[in-house]
């Protein structure tokens, strides 16, 4: 298969969980790959894997994701697609959430999808053309109890690739968000066990899904590789539930 032959791609959070999904997916499908995390030894081997290239950033940091982009051109000379998947958990309830994890959800789930977003639109701009792809959630889209920084975070996520679709759509740059219900990832299990949760929970939370399940990583990156392809060039704007109908329900 070769529905991204050619084309060099961003993914953020590349080293673990829907990230690394993505990036085989990507990889199984011709595209040149540049792999951003901050844990820069799990990029590394992601990076093995897929013959992509590994760059150790924090997508809080602007100067890190110009590093990223700079080695996507450096190397490949343009950056047709970016998935900005990077992100991390966050509970709390609005009146007992601190400001500072407040700041911290809200940095690396909506700040660090502006800056990677700003890291290579320049590029998409002159070359005329691109796409971006953005995580949300399904928390994003409707109220969930106990997630005050996380659900804001991933909504404004959703409000700002519609505003650069709309915005970015004369130079032929697409912009569509995925909304995942839950994905059992390394990073979601951990959050469970610090909460005091067992992995049960995660069983017992399948039983809200229409499908009775939970998602899986690649069924994510699935999603994403369509929307990153030629086979969605007519698609942006669009948010886009991978969520076993749970915001169906």
């Amino acid at each position: 298969m070769d529905r991204l032959a050619s084309k060099c791609a961003v993914i953020t959070g590349a080293g673990s969980g829907i990230g690394r999904a993505a990036a085989l997916q990507f990889a199984r499908e011709g595209a040149r790959l540049v792999l951003a995390d901050h844990d820069g030894e799990a990029a590394e081997r992601v990076a093995a894997e897929t013959g992509g290239v590994a760059v150790r950033a924090d997508v809080t940091q602007q100067d890190d994701m110009e590093k990223v982009a700079a080695a996507a051109l450096e190397r490949f000379g343009r950056i047709d697609a970016l998935y900005a998947n990077a992100g991390i958990a966050g509970g709390g309830s609005a009146h007992q959430i601190t400001q500072a994890e407040w700041d911290k959800v809200i940095a690396v789930n909506l700040t660090g999808v502006w800056l990677s977003m700003r890291a290579v639109l320049p590029a998409m701009i002159e070359q005329q053309g691109g796409s971006i792809v953005t995580q949300a959630s399904t928390g994003g889209l409707v109220g969930v109890a106990g997630i005050a920084s996380y659900s804001a975070a991933k909504g404004g996520v959703i409000a700002l690739t519609r505003q650069v679709a709309v915005e970015y759509g004369r130079n032929n740059i697409r912009a569509n968000t995925i909304c995942p219900g839950t994905v059992p990832t390394p990073l979601v299990t951990q959050t469970f066990r610090e909460r005091g949760l067992d992995d049960g929970t995660l069983v017992d939370a399948a039983r809200g899904y229409p499908l009775k399940r939970l998602g899986t990583p690649d069924e994510i990156a699935a999603l994403a590789l369509f929307l990153a392809s030629d086979e969605a060039a007519w698609i942006t704007g669009g948010t886009f539930t991978a969520d076993g109908g749970y915001t169906a329900r």
